[in-house]
């Protein structure tokens, strides 16, 4: 059981993206507005809709009489640590970035073929991992070539060496517009190994009604993966991990049961934890984990 404490990544550490900043023309405070009118402000890398036509010299962030936030921008989606903002674009999608001292990285909501992510220090090159977003529910010959094709939207690495000097990039490839929603680079946090009996599942926020006669109408909405997981810790490191545990109560994390899936990747929050003291030489952890929606 592992998981990755985000840096925010502000804009002092973005370093490029093949992906352009235009979803709307620039915020001008002399420009005068209609009604539905968007306006991008770059100090907050947010696009704002006009409510009340005119012309203000306030910026929308702190107009909320004039201007509506309707969400980031597309480069800056994935890396506004909230889920169901997209960033999207022809693939190759490229983004470098510098977020400082580090050992792990992580991408969620993925759509693409292949995914690289490489690191670079002074130069050279420290660390590359390619891996392909796409296998096959097969257990024989036959699965292998006509079996059901799977898609990976979800992935982690908890061994990138980064430095205060590190450059991070990330490579999205495949046909057509690829995605990314969530970029996490931060560091690794090792609970302990996982126990056998993990839990996973998800809660469903659709919503399905049935009328007096009978028939039933399904509308569908998000969902929120959930994990239950017991970890063994070492005696040594029971204060340490408790502290870890406690230090993100109220912050969205990557969760990782286990290296082994995907599956138990979760970007979300623990409900509680519990640690016992069960032996001499090793404790029990027990997590339970609710994802963002």
């Amino acid at each position: 059981m592992k998981f990755i404490i985000p840096t925010a990544i502000t804009d002092a550490m973005f370093v490029s993206s093949s992906v352009a900043e235009n979803d709307a023309a620039a915020w001008n405070p002399s420009t005068a507005y209609a009604v539905g009118a968007l306006a991008l402000l770059t100090s907050t890398h947010s696009v704002y809709k006009r409510i009340v036509a005119g012309t203000t010299a306030t910026s929308p962030d702190v107009d909320s009489t004039n201007w509506v936030r309707v969400g980031p921008s597309n480069r800056w989606a994935m890396f506004d640590k909230a889920t169901g903002t997209i960033t999207t674009a022809p693939g190759p999608l490229t983004f470098s970035v510098k977020p400082g001292i580090g050992s792990g990285v992580a991408l969620l909501d993925v759509v693409g073929s292949f995914l690289t992510v490489t690191v670079t220090d002074g130069g050279s090159t420290t660390y590359t991992r390619r891996v392909t977003m796409t296998s096959v529910d097969s257990t024989d010959w036959f699965g292998y070539f006509f079996g059901d094709q799977i898609k990976r939207t979800a992935v982690a690495f908890t061994d990138v060496p980064m430095t205060s000097t590190s450059v991070v990039t990330v490579t999205i490839e495949g046909a057509g517009n690829v995605s990314c929603g969530t970029f996490v680079a931060g560091t690794v946090v090792d609970v302990g190994g996982t126990k056998y009996g993990l839990q996973l599942g998800i809660v469903d926020y659709s919503v399905k009604s049935t009328d007096a006669f009978g028939a039933t109408t399904v509308t569908q909405r998000s969902y929120a993966k959930r994990m239950t997981a017991t970890a063994y810790v070492d005696r040594s490191r029971v204060d340490y991990v408790a502290q870890r545990l406690a230090s993100v109560r109220a912050l969205p994390v990557v969760w990782i049961g286990s290296e082994l899936y995907d599956t138990s990747l979760i970007y979300g929050f623990f409900k509680d934890f519990g640690i016992d003291i069960s032996y001499s030489n090793v404790s029990v952890c027990s997590l339970t984990i609710e994802g963002l929606s």
